[in-house]
């Protein structure tokens, strides 16, 4: 878990989930600043804004944040030009969603940029380490998880076949409910048929090593 503190900064939230030994998603530089203050590790910290100002990635640098997300060329030619070293999760646009606050129109690479993003982290030998996404906030069908898993898979897939080394984590965003406004998009009933599609998708011992985060954040609170 990486709870979305954007949803909430009050720190005694901060201070409990540090004490958890969980982990937290990141959108800025004031909330990496707020959290690390609050107890947590930089390790435990994704910077998961697909489209950071300059100085704020200079900040995660500094502070030993290297878990980031991106979902274009143009940005993985910016975290290269300040902190190469930097570990990078592709997030794809979601295709097919009913949430009461999609953000497929914000963020999220379409199918026809993936290849050439990948390309562009190779030629700057940036580690990419996975592939990230977001059905939208409010609670959503489990369809829109199956479509976004899919095409996970394929860039998963797309990568291995450009020689990039193995990627190891899978983020399936947030926006979970427990209060959506039809009962069969709500977590306790989508989340069963996730971990089942997440089965088929990514099968057997090709996958065992590929970590599985999820960022929460009213649904924590």
């Amino acid at each position: 878990m990486h709870y979305a503190v954007k949803t909430n900064k009050d720190d005694n939230i901060l201070r409990e989930i540090v004490r958890m030994g969980e982990s937290f998603d990141c959108a800025s530089k004031s909330e990496i600043a707020r959290v690390l203050e609050a107890g947590a590790r930089p390790e435990k910290l994704i910077f998961a804004n697909s489209c950071k100002a300059r100085d704020h990635i200079q900040y995660a640098k500094e502070r030993g944040v290297k878990l980031m997300t991106f979902d274009c060329s143009e940005e993985a030619i910016k975290i290269h030009s300040i902190f190469p070293e930097a570990e990078l999760i592709l997030r794809v646009a979601v295709y097919e969603t009913n949430a009461p606050c999609p953000m497929g129109k914000k963020f999220g690479a379409l199918r026809e940029m993936w290849s050439g993003i990948l390309d562009t982290c190779i030629k700057l030998n940036l580690r990419v380490r996975g592939v990230s996404f977001h059905v939208g906030s409010g609670g959503c069908k489990f369809e829109a998880y199956e479509g976004a898993l899919e095409s996970a898979k394929q860039v998963f897939d797309m990568a291995r076949s450009k020689g990039m080394p193995e990627f190891d984590m899978l983020d399936i965003g947030g926006g979970v409910s427990m209060a959506a406004s039809n009962p069969a998009h709500n977590f306790d009933q989508v989340a069963p048929k996730i971990m089942n599609h997440l089965r088929n998708v990514f099968p057997g011992q090709d996958y065992k090593n590929v970590q599985l985060l999820g960022e929460p954040g009213r649904f924590i609170c």
